[in-house]
């Protein structure tokens, strides 16, 4: 019964904090979320481009 008394306390300072990060919570800019996305569909290209059927 003990534990609940432990267990409580840290359970709602632990919703807390994740209630204010989530909402002060910090976004890449745009431009950079932009260039990721370039280079995730180049490598993907260059995958395909060099990928010659066997497993590495």
């Amino acid at each position: 019964m003990i534990w609940v008394y432990l267990l409580i306390p840290v359970i709602i300072i632990g919703g807390i904090a994740v209630y204010f990060e989530k909402k002060s919570g910090m976004k890449p800019p745009t431009k950079v979320r932009e260039k990721q996305i370039d280079k995730i569909a180049e490598n993907k290209r260059n995958h395909e481009n060099h990928h010659n059927g066997t497993f590495q």
